[in-house]
C-alpha cells in the first residue's frame, strides 16, 4: 500500500496525500491530522503507509464514504463488499454491486476454503517449477557469457594475427625498398669513394711527375713497381668515374605501386570484416549405396524407389549453441510418392522414425516424429521447386525450428536432447529427388 494512493479523509485536506490509516476509525490521515487524532485516541493503532503493508485488513468497507463493516461476497467481482456498496440507489461511491450476484461472506467460506487448499497446491507446484526455471535460466546465463569470453578471445586473437601480419609485411617492404636502393642507386659509398677521387688523382699526379723527373736506372724495379701502382690506381679511379657517370644518368623513379583504389577496397574490406550471428552449420552428407553425391558435395540424388534409410552428416551438431542451415528444392514432387524428410538424428539413425523431421510431400506438410506427424503448414501450402528450407537447432534450450522460404513456422519440437550427439539427417523416398544444401 502507497500514501501516494490515499488522499487524506479530513475534507479539508482532501487533496493531501495520505501518511498513516487508523483501522478503528477507517481513517487516512495526513501528517497533520495523524498529530490531532494521536491526542483524541491515544489507544488507537496507527499504520504507516510508508511500510511495506501490503494487506492492511480493516474488517470495515474501503470506500471513504461507507464505513460499514463488510458482510457480503461479490461473486461477479470477487470482492468483499458493505450493504452501502449494495445500494440500489447509486452515488457517492454507492451501488458499484447492486446488479451482481451477492451472498453472504458465511456461504461463501466452503467454497473459499476449497480454494485456498487449490491454491496452495499450485503455488507449492509453481514455486518448484519457477525454481527449475530460473536454475535452467541461470545456466543458460553462464552459458551465454562463455559464449561471449569465447568470442571476444577468438575476435581479439583473429585481429592480433591481422596486426601481426599487416606489421610484417610493412617491414618486409621497407627492407625491400633499403635492398633496392642500396643494389641499384648512388650510397654512402660511391659518394665517400667520389669525394676522395681527386685527392688521389692528385696524389698519384705528383708521384708520376717526381718519378719522372728524377729517374734512375740503378732503382730501375722500384720505379717500375710505382708505375705499376699508377696504372691500377688510374684504372681503379676509372672504373668510379664510370659508376658516377652511369648513375648520374639514370632517373631515379621507384614507387609504391598499390593503386589507390586497392588500398580504399582494402579498408572497405577491413570494416567489413567479421560477421556476428547464428552458427551457420557447414557439412556434407555421407554417402550409400543407394544415394549418390556430386563432386561437390552438395546435390544428393536417390536413384531407386523403396525406403532406403537415412543420409547423414559428416559433422555432429555443436552442443551449447544455434545453429542453422539451408536445403533447396531442385525437382518437383512426384504424386506417387512421399517424398522428403529433413531434420535431425543420431549417427546410426535408420529410418525416418529414429530421427525429429520436417516431412514433406505433394498433399501437405507436416512434422514427424516417432511414428507420428502433425500438421505443421497449410494443406494448402505445398514445397514444391525452388523452395528453401532452413534448419534452426537451438541446443541451448533444446528447440527445433523450421521455416520454409524465409516464413518461420516456430518452435516444431522443444524437447531436443540437449547432451545427445545429433547430426543433419536428409530421408528421400522418390527417385531422382534432389536437394542441394546452400
Amino acid at each position: 500500500m502507497e500514501n501516494q494512493s490515499k488522499k487524506c479523509s479530513n475534507n479539508k485536506h482532501s487533496e493531501v496525500s495520505a501518511m498513516n490509516y487508523c483501522p478503528e476509525c477507517n481513517l487516512y490521515l495526513c501528517n497533520k491530522c495523524t498529530n490531532t487524532h494521536s491526542e483524541f485516541f491515544e489507544n488507537h493503532q496507527v499504520y504507516n503507509l510508508n511500510t511495506n503493508i501490503n494487506e492492511l485488513f480493516t474488517g470495515k468497507c474501503s470506500e471513504l464514504k461507507h464505513k460499514l463493516s463488510l458482510e457480503y461476497f461479490c461473486k461477479n467481482h470477487n470482492k468483499l463488499c458493505c450493504a452501502a456498496c449494495l445500494s440500489k440507489i447509486k452515488g457517492k461511491g454507492a451501488g458499484q454491486h447492486f446488479d451482481c450476484d451477492v451472498c453472504y461472506i458465511e456461504d461463501i467460506k466452503e467454497e473459499k476454503k476449497s480454494k485456498l487448499n487449490e491454491n496452495i497446491q499450485y503455488l507449492e507446484e509453481l514455486s518448484k517449477t519457477i525454481e527449475s526455471s530460473i536454475n535452467e535460466l541461470k545456466n543458460i546465463f553462464e552459458k551465454i557469457n562463455e559464449n561471449k569470453e569465447e568470442l571476444k578471445i577468438k575476435i581479439s586473437s583473429i585481429f592480433t594475427k591481422i596486426r601481426n601480419s599487416i606489421n610484417n609485411r610493412e617491414d618486409e617492404l621497407l627492407l625491400e625498398v633499403d635492398n633496392i636502393f642500396g643494389k641499384n642507386f648512388v650510397n654512402e659509398d660511391m659518394i665517400k669513394q667520389g669525394e676522395q677521387t681527386p685527392a688521389q688523382i692528385k696524389l698519384f699526379l705528383e708521384k708520376g711527375k717526381t718519378l719522372s723527373n728524377n729517374w734512375d736506372d740503378n732503382k730501375l724495379i722500384s720505379n717500375i713497381n710505382i708505375c705499376i701502382n699508377i696504372e691500377n690506381n688510374i684504372k681503379h679511379i676509372n672504373e668510379i668515374n664510370e659508376n658516377i657517370k652511369k648513375n648520374n644518368s639514370k632517373k631515379i623513379n621507384i614507387q609504391f605501386l598499390t593503386k589507390e583504389s586497392e588500398i580504399n577496397k582494402f579498408m572497405e574490406n577491413i570494416k567489413s570484416f567479421g560477421q556476428l550471428g547464428e552458427n551457420e552449420f557447414i557439412f556434407k552428407f555421407i554417402p550409400n549405396n543407394k544415394y549418390t553425391i556430386n563432386n561437390n558435395g552438395l546435390n544428393v540424388i536417390k536413384n531407386n524407389n523403396g525406403w532406403d534409410g537415412v543420409i547423414i552428416g559428416d559433422k555432429e551438431i555443436p552442443k551449447n549453441k544455434i545453429s542453422k542451415w539451408k536445403i533447396k528444392l531442385n525437382s518437383d514432387l512426384n504424386i506417387n510418392y512421399d517424398d522428403l524428410f529433413i531434420g535431425i538424428g543420431n549417427n546410426n539413425a535408420k529410418s525416418n522414425n529414429d530421427c525429429w523431421s520436417f516431412y514433406s510431400h505433394l498433399t501437405s506438410v507436416s512434422l514427424n516424429k516417432k511414428d507420428s506427424t502433425t500438421n505443421y503448414k497449410s494443406n494448402k501450402e505445398k514445397i514444391k521447386k525452388g523452395d528453401i528450407i532452413e534448419v534452426i537447432v537451438d541446443r541451448i534450450l533444446g528447440n527445433l525450428s523450421f521455416a520454409v522460404n524465409e516464413v518461420n513456422y516456430g518452435i516444431a519440437f522443444s524437447d531436443i536432447p540437449k547432451d545427445d550427439v545429433l547430426y543433419p539427417t536428409v530421408y528421400l523416398y522418390e527417385k531422382n529427388l534432389n536437394i542441394e544444401i546452400i
